[in-house]
């Protein structure tokens, strides 16, 4: 394989590898990242659902704790120094607390009376003393909360313990209780609600300490690090990850304990590395068909390249290694003998060398010299030391009214212009001089480093040359001064601020020596379209339809006049014209026909963008653009005049003998009867009436001559009511009645 064609080849594979790669990890990435948080969101849920459904088991305990202590045979008792003979007491107050064990959740309940020292449970009525752990009696006694709720590891039984501790009585102002009421809930019971939404991972519960008393499964185990991390949370919810887990939590208002979802971030991404190996799948396949498509790309984009190789072969001679150089190496090789003759060039070049360098000048200013390329010419077409101050002027025509010239006289003139100032300026201060897009360009050489001094003599320059110009050829022009530049090819972006000077003729005036610098202090502000501006538009338009030049010149000059009265930039001025010739172009081309064909250029657009001034803009429309298209909506009128008329004379021919109206024509035609009435008038000379009443005689002269009809018959044919009518009517047009007319005819 040639050595160019493989390495097109690898590197059409390496160029379409990357992106294919690129874009199979950036899907996998956002996908896995998309069911995390999918996930992550549900879990969340999950965990809001486990909440309530909680807490709506302990709001129903306390309501019925509640309900129990306010209830008369408890109040009545509870404070009592009950013995075990009081029967009656004992047994209402422990009715009561076992039908607490019919709330859900409920697995046992104490009514303890510290003051008395009793107790009644499960058990029965015992003495307090009974109670497994006294010294927790009196840390619950000694808490500031009248109902709270305990959520701790109880050694005692070897498990963890979920109680709702009561304090009585419960408004008492003094902080000693005299009894307690001791709910204890079954945790298989919250275990059962917290199991039902289990998604991944597992759903624990922390108390306020934030210590994990239950589990959505076997264990109640959490990671240190992640125990730290939720001690030390302050927001009521969020999530975080850590240890390749993904932990959402929730903090209860309720009672200050902690929902946490723990999840492995493993098991989140389980799903994604189906994801991954289908897009795996899928750039391996694209990748494949990329790799076909570059094999055989790549060896048809070669074939010119080898033609030109095998050429160059051929022209030097095919070497004992040719075949093992790159191509490229040979053609460069091929090429160097053929430039052998660089000195006899030079000379030829020389000798057009005015004509090239103005060539090269051109594409200075078009942008289209790099830097290198210029290093490697400037010397040969004698441009001036490197890093030396430069300027552009830009010369224009401002107009030609009232000078012994033309408009077409214009090239001709910036000819003679572009000659003068070669004369002027001394050969050490100018670059280089050229006529481009209807302006005279200027590239000065500056004598000084000093911004200030710069500006000074380019318009000390501009006025020698304006001066000069006036005294030989009596015309107006402004010129456009750049800011100085250094380098060579910053000369576009200076010819482009000359041009942009200029444009500030539209509210300053003419014959104008303008610098960019000062040009661009002044603030402008971008210019919406009136809306006397809009009705003077749509008139105008409305000219152009009606084919009336009159209108729609008195109309254009009022619209370009109020715009120029608003002081709007050139760009501006040059926009709103633009937008016109758009309106004007759609119009036109719902005709049938094309502006650029009106107008007689290829592109109206690019003729219209290269006029510089307002008054060359204005002079255009009403010489080159209006006047054809006026013209051309004036045919169409014209053509639609003679087809009605052509058509309404058609149906006079046909259904003259029946009730045919100028309404019922436009019925037909969907024109109004006054506008078909113009027309016909316009077009055909005489009124419909006359016309229909003048054929329907000639019918009527044609029977009577031909035919042995009477004269009612032929009344009646012609959607004569009566005879009298037709006869009258026949009168007036001939001179004679119908039967005069028949004997007259008969004789002859």
């Amino acid at each position: 394989m040639p050595r160019y064609l493989y390495r097109m080849l690898v590197f059409s594979l390496l160029l379409s590898a990357i992106p294919v790669i690129s874009i199979g990890l950036i899907s996998y990435y956002i996908a896995s990242k998309d069911i995390e948080q999918k996930v992550n969101e549900g879990n969340v849920q999950i965990l809001l659902q486990n909440q309530m459904r909680m807490e709506q088991i302990l709001k129903n305990v306390e309501i019925g704790a509640v309900q129990y202590i306010n209830s008369s045979l408890v109040s009545d008792g509870i404070y009592d120094n009950l013995q075990h003979d009081e029967f009656q007491t004992i047994n209402n107050l422990s009715k009561g607390l076992y039908n607490l064990h019919s709330i859900s959740g409920v697995a046992d309940t104490r009514l303890i009376n510290l003051e008395h020292r009793w107790m009644i449970s499960n058990l029965g009525f015992t003495s307090s003393q009974e109670f497994a752990n006294q010294d927790v009696l009196s840390q619950y006694a000694s808490r500031k909360q009248n109902l709270f709720w305990l959520a701790e590891t109880d050694n005692a039984v070897g498990g963890n313990k979920i109680r709702l501790v009561v304090k009585l009585p419960m408004i008492a102002s003094s902080t000693v209780p005299k009894a307690l009421l001791l709910i204890d809930i079954s945790q298989d019971a919250l275990l059962s609600n917290l199991e039902q939404n289990t998604q991944l991972g597992t759903i624990y519960v922390l108390n306020r300490d934030r210590e994990p008393f239950l589990a959505s499964s076997a264990t109640n185990r959490v990671q240190p690090a992640i125990l730290q991390r939720l001690q030390a949370a302050a927001d009521p919810a969020g999530s975080f990850e850590t240890d390749s887990l993904a932990v959402n939590y929730k903090i209860s208002s309720y009672n200050g304990w902690s929902y946490v979802s723990i999840v492995s971030i493993d098991a989140i991404t389980k799903e994604s590395k189906k994801i991954a190996l289908i897009t795996l799948n899928g750039c391996i396949i694209i990748f494949i068909i990329i790799a076909f498509a570059a094999f055989f790309g790549t060896r048809r984009m070669y074939r010119p390249i080898g033609r030109l190789f095998r050429m160059m072969e051929q022209v030097g001679g095919e070497s004992q290694d040719s075949r093992k150089q790159d191509e490229f190496t040979l053609i460069e090789e091929r090429f160097s003998s053929l430039f052998s003759t660089r000195k006899q060039l030079q000379q030829q070049l020389h000798v057009q060398r005015g004509q090239v360098k103005e060539f090269f000048l051109l594409k200075l200013l078009m942008g289209q010299v790099t830097e290198s390329e210029f290093s490697y010419k400037y010397e040969t077409y004698g441009f001036g030391e490197k890093g030396k101050m430069m300027g552009v002027l830009a010369l224009q025509i401002d107009t030609l009214e009232g000078t012994r010239f033309l408009d077409s006289d214009k090239e001709l003139l910036l000819f003679a212009i572009n000659n003068v100032v070669a004369e002027l300026i001394p050969g050490d201060r100018i670059l280089g001089t050229l006529l481009l897009d209807q302006s005279q360009v200027t590239l000065l050489l500056g004598d000084s480093d000093d911004p200030a001094e710069l500006k000074s003599y380019f318009y000390q320059v501009a006025e020698q040359m304006k001066a000069k110009v006036s005294e030989l050829l009596k015309i107006k022009i402004s010129i456009g001064i750049s800011r100085p530049f250094h380098k060579y090819t910053h000369a576009m972006d200076a010819y482009q601020e000359a041009l942009e000077a200029l444009k500030r003729r539209i509210s300053l005036g003419n014959e104008l020596l303008l610098s960019y610098e000062d040009t661009n202090t002044v603030h402008t502000n971008s210019v919406q379209p009136a809306a006397s501006w809009n009705h003077l538009e749509e008139s105008m338009i409305s000219g152009l339809k009606a084919g009336d030049s009159a209108v729609a010149y008195d109309y254009y000059n009022q619209y370009a006049s109020s715009i120029l009265e608003n002081s709007v930039s050139f760009n501006d001025f040059q926009i709103f014209n633009l937008q016109l010739i758009a309106k004007i172009y759609r119009l036109v081309q719902q005709q049938g026909g094309t502006l650029d064909g009106l107008v007689g250029s290829k592109s109206v657009v690019i003729k219209f963008m290269k006029l510089h001034t307002a008054e060359e803009i204005m002079t255009w429309f009403k010489t080159e653009l209006l006047p054809p298209t006026v013209a051309f909506f004036q045919s169409r009128i014209d053509s639609q005049y003679i087809n009605i008329a052509q058509q309404m004379v058609e149906l006079i021919h046909e259904k003259y003998d029946q009730d045919i109206t100028l309404e019922s024509c436009a019925e037909q035609f969907r024109f109004h009867p006054v506008y078909l009435s113009r027309v016909f008038k316009k077009e055909v000379g005489t009124t419909f009436i006359d016309y229909l009443m003048n054929y329907r005689m000639n019918m009527a002269k044609i029977w009577l001559k031909d035919s042995d009809m009477k004269i009612t018959e032929i009344a009646e044919r012609l959607n004569y009511t009566n005879s009298t009518g037709f006869i009258r009517t026949f009168r007036k047009s001939t001179g004679m009645t119908p039967g005069q007319y028949r004997e007259a005819h008969a004789k002859s």
